[in-house]
C-alpha cells in the first residue's frame, strides 16, 4: 500500500483529505507543521507529500527546500497544498522541486485521488 504524508495545519481540512486518501486506498500520516513533517519525513517512509503552503512555524517553500536538500528525503515527489494562489509562491514551490500544486478550496475529492495516482505513476 501505498503511503502518504499529509501536512496541514488546518485540522478540518486535514481530516477530510485524509478520509478521502484513506478511502482511495492509501496509507496516510499525518503532521500539523514544518517540524514535525520533516521528522516524520525523515523516520517514515513515504511514496508522495502532501505539503501545506502557509503553516504557523515555517513556510511550505522552506519545507520543501530542507526536504530537497536531505539525500534522506529528496527523491519524495511532494505537492503543494494551499488556499492561495499565489503567483510568486506557486513559481517559487515548482522552481525548488514541487511536482504539483493543488489548490485545497478548489479539488473535488475525486480530482485528489487522480492528482495522487498521476504522481504515483498509477494512473
Amino acid at each position: 500500500m501505498k503511503r502518504i504524508l499529509l501536512v496541514d495545519d488546518e485540522k478540518d481540512t486535514s481530516m477530510v483529505f485524509e478520509t478521502v486518501l484513506k478511502q482511495g486506498g492509501y496509507e496516510v500520516g499525518v503532521a500539523a507543521d514544518g517540524k514535525s513533517a520533516l521528522d516524520t519525513a525523515k523516520t517514515q517512509k513515504f511514496d508522495v507529500i502532501l505539503l501545506d503552503q502557509m503553516m504557523p512555524d515555517m513556510g511550505g517553500n522552506d519545507v520543501l527546500q530542507t526536504l530537497k536538500n536531505d539525500p534522506a528525503t529528496s527523491p519524495i515527489p511532494v505537492a503543494m497544498l494551499t488556499n492561495f494562489s499565489h503567483d510568486e509562491l506557486i513559481k517559487e514551490a515548482l522552481n525548488r522541486g514541487a511536482v504539483d500544486y493543488i489548490l485545497k478550496y478548489q479539488i473535488s475529492h475525486e480530482d485528489l485521488i487522480t492528482k495522487v495516482k498521476r504522481i504515483l505513476g498509477e494512473a
